[in-house]
């Protein structure tokens, strides 16, 4: 999956079950251009508003993370990657 696939899906699945104040966070990331916050935001606050995301939206999304991602995100990246793969372990087990 490209980056512009992750972010069709979470400007389309993600984005309408946020809060207006974290769209409007997300929007700013689109304004200024900043693709890799934007992803991060994302996935920062679709674990805060219990956003269940797929894990091969997860698995893409780390990804593209590892190959290219701006060197001051990657590790918080990362963390809200791993936040919401056990979010979706604890709701199988």
């Amino acid at each position: 999956m490209k980056v512009g696939e992750l972010e069709y899906f979470f400007d389309t699945a993600v984005f309408p079950a946020l809060s207006l104040s974290a769209q409007a966070i997300i929007e700013s990331d689109s304004f200024i251009d900043d693709l890799d916050m934007k992803i991060d935001d994302y996935l920062q606050f679709s674990l805060v508003h219990g956003v269940e995301l797929p894990d091969e939206i997860l698995d893409a999304t780390e990804t593209e993370v590892r190959s290219a991602w701006d060197p001051e995100l990657y590790e918080r990246t990362l963390g809200w990657i791993a936040k919401h793969r056990e979010k979706n372990q604890a709701a199988v087990a």
